[in-house]
């Protein structure tokens, strides 16, 4: 996802009203504010319900995004330089000289990635030219001549690359010819000056290349050149100039780092910092799969991007998105308590004591005179019905029923009956997995030194719930334990019957102040709740702050 884009995210573990409020106000934004790219994600699995919502409406369900967390493939250049294999080292050399560059990715093919290239390496390939040794081959890629040597050939033979040593016919024709007698095992390339003799001499031995200096006009080669195989280019420059152009006419593969340390795409940011500076490299490629996508150099982590978010339907950090807390939040729409942390910018913030999230995009669709498109109408609805259960909890407000009869009216549908499609999708407790009903709509509330974390799971029917509850409270005893709070419970609402059960972990001390009567082990009686925000939480806290008291 681009850092273009500004996501827009309801809670953790999202419930209709918050996936339908995301995606809607995404639409919203992207009508009044065109420049910018505004894309409504869900970070947590769809229930069924709200699978049912989307499909009713015909809209593809949102992106499931797993952080906003910054990563290496968000810092790495994909657009930097790249060299072919058989390039010629000296290539490598000016264009890590000219572009200033660290680390120059190697390629097969355009998406055959086979190693790297850089400072290191090409510094290696220098030493190891020039450490003494009686006999040391190189290797020759003839198609380079002409990109390291200026001149032309004179015959062009048919091996395109070797390794030999080479030749300096420097010294008199005995003498040379001596040499490249003692020399014919190994065939080395000749460079020399215009003496024909010697020259006869080398195409006579099938001497792979011969490179002539110095030249101007294009001499006289007194031996049979149609039966010489090999190769004699026509070099411009003199003898040490020569030398110099060979050594780097190599190509890059052969000097390439072809197992270097690399950094996968997914590696968070500071990881993979940390990975870099802890090395004494300039610049790693970024791998997916082993599939090349782009170069990270030291300069790639001066500064960390941030992503920018529009929190939706909560406030709170801790209740969004994993990796919210290192990204730019840049409006809150929300209609719960507020326990938003600071900003370092002011911010639009929206929030307003309704009962759904959706009745508020409704609203600000409706003062910035924008039209709801019938698609829209019924996702907005849909998540009012579903967080006010059809106008039945305490948080319903006069504002949510006109918005449903205005979006109900834009849509189509008798909202009554909309509401009983909706509910035909819940199932009983007992159809449900425990474990993914407790980490399902489920919010941590940080309080008087407490920490609290208070599901919710709505059905058709309480009767289920005592032959379960063990089972329940097996699974809230795990996520107890592995967020590391101190009390868990799971509300239970009967959205027909307008009243709920609660499961929760045992807190004696907590258990003692609450004003709910227990029916049987961890089960409570909640008769006429239905509201988590409204109903069960002002108590849960109440309890927290009592608590708080009786310790100091």
């Amino acid at each position: 996802m681009s850092f273009s884009e500004i996501i827009v995210t309801g809670h953790r573990n999202p419930d209709t009203d918050a996936v339908c409020s995301a995606v809607c106000y995404a639409d919203f934004k992207s009508q009044i504010d065109p420049a910018h790219i505004y894309k409504g994600v869900v970070c947590g699995v769809l229930n069924p319900q709200t699978k049912f919502v989307f499909e009713k409406a015909g809209v593809a369900p949102p992106e499931f995004l797993k952080d906003v967390y910054t990563r290496v493939i968000d810092v790495a250049r994909r657009d930097g330089l790249t060299l072919d294999e058989n390039e010629p080292i000296l290539e490598a050399i000016r264009e890590v000289d000219s572009k200033m560059v660290s680390v120059i990715p190697v390629f097969h093919t355009k998406n055959n990635f086979l190693g790297v290239i850089g400072i290191h390496e090409i510094a290696s390939y220098f030493i190891k030219t020039n450490v003494e040794q009686k006999k040391q081959s190189y290797t020759f890629f003839i198609d380079n001549l002409e990109r390291v040597l200026p001149g032309r050939f004179l015959k062009k033979g048919k091996t395109k690359e070797f390794k030999a040593p080479i030749m300096i016919g420097s010294m008199d024709y005995e003498k040379s010819i001596e040499r490249m007698d003692s020399l014919l095992e190994d065939r080395p390339v000749l460079v020399v000056g215009d003496r024909k003799r010697i020259i006869a001499h080398a195409v006579r031995n099938q001497f792979p290349l011969i490179v002539i200096t110095n030249v101007v006009q294009t001499p006289v080669i007194d031996a049979d050149l149609d039966a010489y195989e090999g190769t004699i280019y026509l070099s411009g420059s003199d003898t040490t100039d020569t030398i110099r152009g060979l050594w780097l006419s190599a190509p890059v593969k052969h000097i390439m780092n072809i197992d270097p340390l690399v950094l996968q795409h997914d590696d968070l940011f500071d990881e993979a910092k940390k990975v870099l500076l802890a090395s004494d490299l300039r610049g790693l490629p970024v791998l997916e799969d082993g599939r090349f996508l782009g170069v990270v150099t030291r300069g790639s982590f001066l500064e960390k991007p941030r992503r920018k978010l529009i929190l939706i339907d909560h406030n709170e950090v801790a209740q969004s998105i994993a990796g919210a807390d290192e990204a730019e939040i840049c409006e809150i729409i929300d209609h719960h308590r507020l326990g938003a942390e600071k900003t370092n910018a002011p911010i639009y913030v929206f929030s307003k004591p309704l009962g759904s999230s959706c009745t508020i995009v409704y609203q600000h669709y409706r003062m910035h005179g924008l039209n709801i498109e019938k698609s829209r109408a019924i996702l907005l609805l849909s998540g009012i019905l579903s967080d006010t259960l059809a106008f039945k909890s305490p948080t319903a407000t006069l504002e949510d029923r006109i918005a449903a009869d205005d979006l109900a009216k834009i849509a189509g549908l008798d909202w009554n009956h909309y509401f009983q499609e909706m509910l035909a999708t819940m199932t009983t407790l007992g159809q449900l997995d425990p474990l993914a009903t407790v980490t399902g709509d489920f919010k941590i509330y940080r309080e008087f030194g407490l920490a609290t974390g208070i599901a919710q799971v709505e059905t058709v029917s309480l009767e289920e719930v005592p032959l379960v509850q063990d089972r329940f409270l097996a699974a809230l005893e795990q996520v107890r334990s592995e967020q590391g709070l101190d009390w868990m419970m799971l509300l239970v609402t009967d959205v027909v019957k307008e009243d709920s059960l609660l499961i929760m972990t045992p807190f004696e001390k907590a258990e003692e102040n609450l004003i709910y009567q227990k029916k049987t082990g961890q089960l409570y009686d909640l008769p006429g709740v239905v509201s988590r925000k409204k109903q069960l939480l002002p108590e849960i806290l109440r309890v927290m702050e009592e608590l708080k008291k009786e310790t100091r």
